[in-house]
């Protein structure tokens, strides 16, 4: 790769990182932190090896008269040019100067330290990561309560920091023990939970909403329900209830909720094992609530 392609390269992943900074926390969480870090590194490790192995050659001189090419093609091949200026000719030819092996490993730390610094401010504002100890332990204790008055027995819900249960790798937002008493909820989702909870939700309907019933889907995986769909279609409808309990108007928590059951065709295409089944609607055989009109 020439000099002029290693410096796309660097700006290409420099301008990556940038966006991926200010990119919201669910796209951060979903890239595991030491992945731009390792990618610099090894793409600056690799300019500085092409440099070192590759062949010394002869520095490269730019000569100062018109191009044997040229003289062929325009005319005065073989001739004398005429010039005032006899010496111009019969200087010798420009060096082309080359970075040094200490300029390019400057350059190359550079690189890496620029990364690591934004690497370094992205787990300053990942969220969930952000929260001190107290705060992450106090919020996992009320999610906790949360899913307990659906499991119907002592659970704890856990925020899987570490992506050891859920998470990109996993494709899953939470996981929970069915019928058993550990669930744990990805960082994004435990992030907006939060956010919830300490009444600084951001009136974005979606992700707070999705929250929520992922949440109230993994509780019900605690009391026993073992299908997908199942477990959705009554997560739609407790859902409504924890967002109350966790300071939502009845109106929005129910707003919030029947915007996951109308998306829920889409959220499914990848996986048909989570669509809610025919008879989760008003007055259908998993209705909650049978003898209230409002579904869920």
């Amino acid at each position: 790769m020439g000099s002029r392609g290693i410096r796309r390269a660097r700006l290409l992943l420099l301008a990556v990182v940038v966006a991926w900074f200010f990119s919201p926390p669910a796209w951060r969480y979903a890239v595991p932190l030491w992945l731009p870090f390792v990618v610099a590194l090894g793409l600056e490790l690799e300019f500085l090896a092409v440099g070192l192995l590759r062949p010394a050659r002869p520095r490269a001189t730019r000569d100062r008269g018109p191009q044997a090419a040229d003289l062929e093609r325009f005319g005065w091949a073989g001739e004398e040019p005429e010039e005032d200026d006899p010496a111009f000719w019969t200087s010798p030819p420009a060096r082309v100067r080359r970075s040094s092996l200490a300029q390019r490993v400057v350059i190359s730390l550079a690189v890496v330290a620029f990364v690591a610094a934004v690497a370094w401010g992205i787990d300053v504002r990942r969220g969930w990561s952000a929260l001190d100890a107290g705060t992450r332990t106090r919020v996992e204790r009320v999610l906790s309560h949360q899913a307990q008055a659906i499991a119907g027995h002592p659970v704890t819900v856990r925020c899987d920091s570490n992506g050891k249960h859920v998470g990109v790798v996993q494709e899953s937002d939470g996981l929970a023990e069915v019928g058993g008493t550990n669930a744990w909820l990805t960082p994004a989702i435990c992030f907006r939970l939060y956010q919830l909870v300490d009444h600084k939700e951001t009136h974005s309907f979606n992700p707070t909403g999705r929250a929520i019933a992922v949440l109230a889907h993994e509780a019900w995986h605690l009391q026993g329900v073992a299908d997908e769909g199942v477990a959705n279609c009554y997560a739609f409808q407790s859902g409504v209830e924890i967002g109350v309990r966790l300071g939502l108007s009845s109106s929005r928590a129910r707003a919030l909720m029947r915007e996951q059951l109308a998306t829920n065709g889409f959220d499914s295409s990848g996986d048909p094992r989570y669509l809610v089944p025919a008879g989760c609607r008003d007055g259908g055989r998993l209705d909650l609530h049978r003898s209230s009109k409002q579904f869920p």
